[in-house]
């Protein structure tokens, strides 16, 4: 029979731990029982007692690689927050934990009450998520959420929108509104099963996504802005795969009304139908009396999309792309001390010049005023140059593949040098 109150697994191979913490969280409500299990017993208990909230101790190094596959084989079974309990702080392991599911790590040196204060956020967390999970089911089958993509209907739309909108502007949150919609204009038609799949996919579960009519989607990206914005448009075009076949805008929420906000993104889609891209951004400037200007306007809207792109790729230069130049830079000259290298930077983005003797490489990374990066290879004076270009994608460009570019571009210019 299933108990009446919440059911805390504790998933431990050490008796002493389990002595240490019952004081403590024998604390919670007298209802709520504890269930103290083995590693190999922890996924039939969850299968059998419905457990509200999972801890999990790992007590010495040599438990470290069964207490992850144990936490990869509940994860399987189960979405309940776990939380890891250590001896002592491990920074790897933690990391290792955290991508094999784990939602929270505390260290017993923090003391026993900070255990249960965790265990105690847990089962709330497990709470709000079963109430979450009851709402959806009710607004899926009053048909105001689609069962299959989780997003609003038609259905009460304007009330959704309304009421969003509503609460961001009170309580003074960032956001963008996005309108995407097919072009008209384009011979290439995609499926709304396959636009739907595509948004899916690249929105977050924060983001509220409403149908505001049969083929234009309303996007509410929370937490974010223009440029953050920009860089999801990215993703979505890059998923379609085709270029042309989508139409969209975006504008700040920033205590805008609805009324305002639709008018700025229908008007917006209209306009996107002749813009580079496809793509509209209305930033912060545009308003209601200046409506009429923008939109005939749609060469200077091009210009402020190409300012917001450059923003972009600037604070990925300066905190990314240019630190990692560096460190390279230096480690090279460590190995290769007869070899010279040098770093250059102008407007258009960084370069990695190699060079001995006549023999010339360079490196590149320029934005050159659109939606996405120019990475570079250019060999001069060798014998068998292979130059190339390759388009990238702003949320491409990360530390891993900055740097397996310039392993990459040294290796080659050895290869050729020599």
């Amino acid at each position: 029979m299933q108990n009446s109150g919440n059911n805390v697994l504790f998933v431990t191979n050490e008796d002493e731990i389990v002595n240490q913490l019952s004081d403590q969280l024998i604390l919670l409500r007298n209802i709520d029982c504890i269930l103290i299990r083995l590693y190999t017993d922890a996924c039939d208990s969850i299968d059998i007692d419905r457990p509200q909230s999972i801890i999990i101790s790992c007590s010495n190094r040599e438990e470290e690689a069964d207490c992850l596959e144990t936490i990869r084989l509940m994860k399987r079974h189960t979405i309940v927050p776990i939380i890891l309990v250590l001896r002592e702080y491990n920074e790897d392991f933690i990391k290792e934990a955290n991508k094999a599911g784990i939602s929270d790590c505390v260290t017993v040196e923090y003391g026993h009450s900070e255990i249960l204060m965790r265990t105690i956020w847990s089962l709330q967390k497990n709470e709000m998520r079963e109430t979450h999970k009851k709402n959806i089911r009710l607004l899926e089958q009053l048909k105001i959420i689609d069962e299959k993509t989780g997003f609003y209907t038609l259905k009460q739309n304007k009330r959704v929108l309304e009421n969003e909108i509503g609460y961001l502007t009170e309580n003074h949150l960032d956001a963008v509104l996005m309108g995407i919609t097919p072009n008209r204009n384009s011979d290439i038609k995609i499926s709304k099963e396959r636009l739907d799949e595509t948004i899916k996919k690249n929105v977050r579960g924060s983001d509220i996504v409403v149908m505001f009519n049969e083929t234009t989607y309303f996007l509410i990206l929370t937490n974010t802005n223009l440029s953050g914005a920009m860089i999801v448009w990215s993703r979505i075009t890059k998923t379609i795969g085709e270029e042309g076949v989508l139409c969209g805008c975006i504008t700040d929420v920033e205590q805008k009304p609805l009324s305002q906000l639709q008018t700025l993104i229908t008007n917006g889609l209209e306009v996107s139908l002749s813009a580079p891209n496809n793509f509209i951004a209305i930033n912060e400037d545009d308003d209601e009396q200046n409506e009429g200007r923008w939109l005939k306007a749609s060469g200077e809207k091009s210009e402020r999309n190409i300012k917001l792109f450059k923003q972009i790729f600037d604070k990925k230069l300066s905190g990314i792309i240019k630190p990692i130049f560096e460190f390279a830079k230096k480690s090279a000259k460590r190995k290769l001390p007869k070899i010279n290298f040098e770093i250059v930077e102008d407007k258009s983005g960084i370069k990695m010049v190699v060079s001995k003797e006549d023999k010339i490489s360079t490196f590149s990374i320029e934005h050159p005023g659109s939606s996405y990066i120019n990475v570079s290879f250019v060999h001069e004076g060798l014998d068998s140059p292979e130059n190339k270009t390759t388009k990238m994608e702003f949320d491409e460009i990360n530390e891993t593949i900055i740097k397996e570019l310039i392993d990459s571009f040294i290796t080659e210019y050895m290869s050729y040098a020599h």
